[in-house]
């Protein structure tokens, strides 16, 4: 008999090996992060002792994302995989969660839909484009009087960044960026206009490649996102990055394929109630946390 169970560390390598028969390259320190954001939102799915599926879900107020979802192949088509997404829905709801986003591969929006799950109504395009720099390269960045870039450090009031991403999010991420940030090998760069913040970018270093994002700019700006990831790139030249680019960020996209990145495959947008996205340059955080 299927059941669910909140993931504990016995259960890291399991989810792991499960996760990378999918190509994710997740490692332990993936479901680390994912257990102190949301301890309870890490979930395995047993066939009686038998480990057979793994998800994780996270609650940021009244938003929630759902992500890493996989369940052995011998044990689909047997309702293992609704019992698993249905157990995260409402452990969601529980915690006041109104609208629940995930990115799925496009094959399996019909299977989504059974849920409630509808497309970004919200996004005339709404395909999420996974990218890839195998060798990263420096890029010229301009030198603009409109606005100033700076790394951030100590010194930084971490609630202005907080609360800039909340306006485009929809919600307050502050746990997930504070934990970004607290990251040694983490990078972290804000741009202001005067006094206001009008973009921030963050790249995280998990050895062999390096994911660069979430990246917010306002939406008038895209300067100010081209000039963030060139002082990104800068500090990771010859590296290899991947980044998650949001749908409807077409001066973006063009940016990327100008300095050497490729479309490694897309996902689409889903929701389980109504998007409270808002207009922006963008880029994703994670595939499992929005």
């Amino acid at each position: 008999m299927f059941q669910v169970k909140v993931m504990s560390t016995r259960d890291y390598e399991f989810a792991v090996s499960l996760a990378n028969t999918m190509d994710w390259n997740m490692a332990v320190t993936d479901f680390e992060s994912n257990h102190f954001l949301e301890p309870n939102g890490c979930l395995v799915l047993f066939n009686g002792v038998i480990p057979v599926g793994i998800a994780t879900c996270v609650s940021f107020g009244e938003v929630g994302w759902f992500g890493n979802f996989v369940v052995k192949p011998e044990y689909r088509r047997q309702g293992a995989g609704r019992l698993l997404l249905e157990y995260a829905v409402n452990y969601l709801r529980s915690r006041g969660v109104q609208t629940i986003g995930l990115y799925a591969y496009p094959h399996l929006e019909g299977y989504y839909s059974k849920f409630g799950f509808k497309i970004d109504d919200n996004a005339a395009d709404v395909s999420l484009n996974v990218m890839n720099n195998s060798n990263v390269q420096a890029i010229p960045c301009c030198s603009s009087s409109l606005f100033k870039v700076e790394q951030f450090g100590a010194h930084f009031d971490f609630s202005l960044l907080a609360c800039f991403d909340s306006e485009f999010f929809g919600a307050d991420r502050s746990r997930l960026l504070k934990s970004l940030l607290q990251e040694k090998s983490s990078l972290c760069y804000v741009a202001f206009v005067g006094n206001d913040m009008v973009g921030y970018v963050i790249s995280k270093d998990h050895g062999r490649i390096v994911e660069v994002g979430p990246l917010v700019c306002r939406p008038d700006l895209s300067g100010v996102a081209f000039e963030l990831l060139g002082v990104m790139f800068q500090r990771l030249v010859g590296r290899s990055v991947v980044l998650y680019l949001s749908p409807n960020q077409v001066v973006l996209e063009a940016f990327l394929l100008r300095v050497g990145f490729r479309k490694s495959f897309s996902l689409s947008r889903m929701f389980l109630g109504g998007s409270r996205l808002q207009d922006g340059v963008c880029l994703v955080e994670s595939l499992e946390r929005g």
